[in-house]
């Protein structure tokens, strides 16, 4: 591990100059005619005192970011809104392919699955390509598939058209909405989160009932054209991903020929860095050369690389607390693999580029608030919430990744080993956290795919059970509002809350066998909607109070491999249960138990036993 420390004191001869050009332009002009020139991205070295903290953009925290949010409510609405209502359509497909309940809900269980489980390739392309690209990319992949399956001859073909082709579309559209949100907002992060991931529920709510319109009228495979046409919509919303540009420089040391130093204004053209990892055509490049100080003791920049250098060991996190170092940077909450572009004699270089990239901010996935991150809230500033640690991959560590790794460019080879190294399953609260979510996973769609089919067998009417999905999707969208507004509270565990919701959502599962009337299915219902909508909105929270917001990256790709693996096998094996003995009891007792034990497993987490602890 390369590590650098912290130096109190500024290295005396670390003076950065702007190199004229040989016709003996103004080092001003040449930095403008620069700007304004199609240029390679720039690399900065780790010994010029460049002022390289001015490429790394700062959330808004409003603006544009308005318009985010709607984007990313909007591809919520598609993704699980169609995915909710799956259940409006399962006798339709049981019948029509001949296929048993269990093999019918395989099809839901892997557009729901794959979308998780190609987690960590969409967070590498998305820090190579953007949220822009991936998100339309995405859209026209799930509606290919959505368009294909309405033709499928067989289950199997059924399988990978709406299951694995629609579940990489999804994905794909999934994660740029949550790393869109993570980047525009900071202080607001917790309460937009909620609103954006509201769509999960007005999107159940709208289209539960509507398919069962369609399907009346049209037939399944007509409604597969109109989801398709839905779906299609979401290179709108994912074209609204606008770029975030780093639009505030701090004024730049120039000096030259010992004149005295001068400084470039601060309303100089700048760089457009997007938070897509995209780089402007009309990059400025400045070629900066490290001497000593000049004679006129030209003031020095004190936001340098050599004079902000810091001491990369996550040893420094308090693990099982949001207790996090202090700074006085926005670059401190960047990865440091984003600063490696290549080993040198003089040290590894900063790349330009690289530092606008989402997925190397170490909190892009942290779901709250960060006012809860820092140490001293009242001493909180946008620019230094973060920790100060980061990790500057060594050059063996690059070359022990797989070869398969290394041959992919370094922003997507990055967050892919970031995303997928086990290590952070050393962290015993991390490893009963996987665990957990394991048997969380195993429960979490029973009610959604089982609950209108169950009610139809019972005598209720079709638009009733179609309603079913509704109230599910009106309490949810209520539960995950109030649960990003709880996050704002700095002395509300989220630990706790989730906990305790995760309990209730496994008594509401248990007890739905024994609710026959559809007003008893509809309290069963709403209860499940209101209580569930933590355990995803939550986890990312709990996960960075265990392992530190230096791995909530890794934490997070793990998950969604967890989360992606058993949420495919969950509704199966429960729909074999129903295969077996001809009754829902079954199925809907073992997701429930299910829930149950997760609940239990998170409880293990209030152990000092499982907090104490770093991750190497």
């Amino acid at each position: 591990m390369v590590q650098l420390h912290d130096s109190p004191s500024k290295s005396p001869g670390g003076n950065s100059k702007l190199v004229q050009s040989k016709d003996g332009e103004d080092a001003t002009s040449n930095y403008v005619s620069s700007h304004n020139s199609k240029a390679k991205p720039e690399h900065l070295d780790s010994s010029d005192d460049q002022n390289w903290e001015d490429y790394i953009p700062e959330a808004p925290d409003g603006g544009y970011g308005w318009v985010i949010m709607v984007a990313s409510f909007f591809n919520n609405f598609i993704l699980d809104g169609i995915a909710y209502c799956f259940g409006v359509f399962l006798l339709e497909y049981s019948q029509y392919f001949g296929s048993t309940l269990a093999a019918t809900s395989l099809a839901n269980s892997l557009l729901c699955g794959v979308y998780l489980l190609v987690g960590p390739v969409v967070g590498a392309l998305v820090n190579k390509f953007g949220c822009r690209a991936v998100g339309i990319s995405g859209s026209l992949i799930s509606a290919s598939g959505f368009l294909l399956s309405s033709v499928a001859p067989t289950i199997t073909v059924f399988h990978f058209t709406y299951g694995v082709m629609g579940g990489i579309g999804f994905g794909l559209m999934y994660l740029p909405s949550i790393v869109g949100v993570g980047y525009y907002f900071k202080k607001k992060r917790g309460l937009v989160v909620g609103v954006s991931v509201c769509g999960t529920g007005i999107g159940t709510l709208c289209l539960a009932p509507l398919a069962k319109i369609i399907l009346a009228y049209y037939g399944w495979r007509s409604a597969h054209f109109l989801i398709a046409g839905l779906i299609l919509q979401g290179c709108i919303s994912s074209a609204l991903m606008r770029p975030l540009i780093a639009r505030r420089p701090r004024s730049t040391t120039l000096t030259g020929n010992g004149a005295a130093g001068k400084r470039v204004s601060d309303d100089l053209p700048r760089n457009g860095h997007d938070c897509n990892g995209e780089v402007s055509p009309k990059e400025e490049r400045m070629t900066l050369i490290s001497g000593s100080q000049t004679a006129s003791g030209a003031v020095k920049d004190p936001y340098s690389l050599r004079n902000r250098q810091r001491q990369i060991s996550s040893s420094s996190y308090i693990a099982g607390s949001r207790l996090v170092a202090e700074t006085n940077s926005p670059a401190d909450n960047i990865h440091g693999s984003a600063f490696l572009t290549g080993g040198s004699p003089g040290g590894p270089h900063v790349s330009t580029a690289d530092l606008s990239r989402p997925l190397y901010r170490k909190d892009i996935f942290y779901s709250g608030s960060v006012l809860n991150v820092s140490p001293v809230k009242s001493r909180l500033s946008l620019k230094s919430y973060v920790a100060s640690i980061a990790s500057l991959p060594s050059v063996q560590e690059r070359q022990s990744r797989l070869k398969c790794l290394n041959s992919l460019p370094k922003p997507m080879a990055d967050i892919l080993a970031e995303m997928l190294d086990l290590s952070v399953l050393k962290n015993k609260g991390m490893m009963v956290l996987a665990l957990a979510n394991v048997f969380g996973m195993l429960g979490f769609y029973i009610p959604i795919i089982y609950s209108s089919s169950r009610a139809v067998s019972l005598g209720v009417s079709e638009s009733n059970a179609a309603l079913l999905l509704s109230i599910v999707g009106i309490f949810n969208t209520a539960g995950r509002v109030l649960s990003g507004s709880l996050s704002l509270i700095p002395s509300v565990s989220p630990l706790l809350v989730n906990n305790i919701c995760l309990a209730l959502t496994g008594l509401s599962v248990l007890l739905t066998p024994l609710c026959q009337t559809f007003a008893l299915m509809a309290v069963a219902s709403a209860s499940y909607g209101l209580f569930s909508s933590t355990f995803v909105s939550l986890t990312p929270i709990i996960m960075c109070d265990l392992i530190g917001l230096e791995k909530l990256t890794n934490g997070y790709g793990l998950l969604c491999l967890v989360r992606g693996i058993t949420g495919i096998a969950g509704p199966p094996l429960e729909g074999m249960l129903y295969d077996w003995t001809g009754d829902y009891g079954a199925t809907f007792y073992t997701g429930g138990a299910f829930l149950f034990l997760s609940a239990v497993l998170h409880c293990l987490l209030h152990l000092r036993y499982f907090k104490d602890q770093t991750v190497a």
